[in-house]
């Protein structure tokens, strides 16, 4: 069986990512199969993967 993955460049949308609703081209019996990695704040990962970094960074 072939997989796929799909990414997104630019703003975004929560709605759209977390299947909040259904457009109409979506197979509805087929949405149960939707897998959900992670559902946080991107602000928030954002600061725990990177402000440490940025901090080392800065004291340069």
């Amino acid at each position: 069986m072939e997989r796929t993955i799909s990414g997104m460049m630019g703003k975004g949308s929560v709605n759209h990512n977390t299947r909040a609703f259904t457009a109409k081209n979506v197979d509805k019996v087929r949405s149960r199969d939707n897998v959900e990695f992670c559902h946080s704040d991107i602000k928030e990962v954002y600061h725990n993967l990177f402000d440490e970094a940025l901090e080392r960074y800065n004291a340069k």
